[in-house]
């Protein structure tokens, strides 16, 4: 099973909400198979079962996925190409993109799409290989587009983005001292990604999307 970074945001919101599991369990279906609320209630208790275990069973193989996926330096979006860039401390990476970073990694689930969006620059294939080029990003509308992004390579992207960020905090702290006065921004950004880094987080998403019929 492929998700986008948007149809899993959807889906995490979705076991967030209150209400019993049922419930919730119900929304998720209908989010999966576009089945409105009425149509999952008209189901038959057996066709219904089949479906919830068919899903959970679809769900521990996108995890394995997650876990197997591999992070990815050129993308593809929507017929254009971009390089993701992993370490801050150079180019085109600099203060403002770093804080756009840390600001969204307060939530980064929610903002997946927009943590991608920051980390892009665009290129193009020449005989030479990917050069940049002096396309302006607008990252609002690059944003709404990696929507439709795959979660599992985003998802292993941020992992090595964090591995490639701590190095070089490491490696430059007079570079990161001279971007930021805010040390507690650096702090929460670190934390965040470090759940990531450790799959804390995707286990705790996995477990709240579990669907029980």
């Amino acid at each position: 099973m492929k998700i986008s970074i948007g149809k899993f945001q959807e889906l995490y919101n979705i076991s967030q909400i209150e209400g019993t599991e049922v419930e919730k369990s119900m929304l998720l279906v209908q989010c999966l198979t576009g089945k409105t609320q009425e149509q999952v209630d008209a189901m038959p208790e057996k066709k219904r079962t089949k479906l919830v275990d068919k899903i959970n069973g679809a769900f521990q193989e996108f995890n394995k996925q997650t876990e197997k996926s591999k992070s990815k330096s050129i993308i593809k979006l929507n017929g254009n190409l971009y390089r993701l860039n992993y370490n801050l401390a150079k180019p085109p990476m600099n203060a403002g993109k770093y804080v756009e970073i840390a600001t969204f990694s307060q939530d980064i689930i929610g903002n997946m799409n927009r943590i991608m969006a920051t980390m892009c620059t665009p290129v193009r294939f020449t005989y030479k290989g990917f050069v940049n080029t002096n396309k302006k990003i607008d990252h609002s509308k690059l944003s709404d587009e990696m929507l439709d992004y795959d979660f599992a390579a985003a998802y292993q992207s941020c992992v090595f983005f964090y591995a490639v960020f701590s190095k070089s905090i490491q490696n430059s702290p007079i570079y990161f001292k001279s971007i930021t006065p805010m040390k507690n921004q650096m702090e929460t950004i670190l934390m965040n990604l470090h759940e990531v880094m450790v799959g804390y987080i995707t286990q705790r998403w996995f477990q709240n999307l579990k669907i029980s019929a």
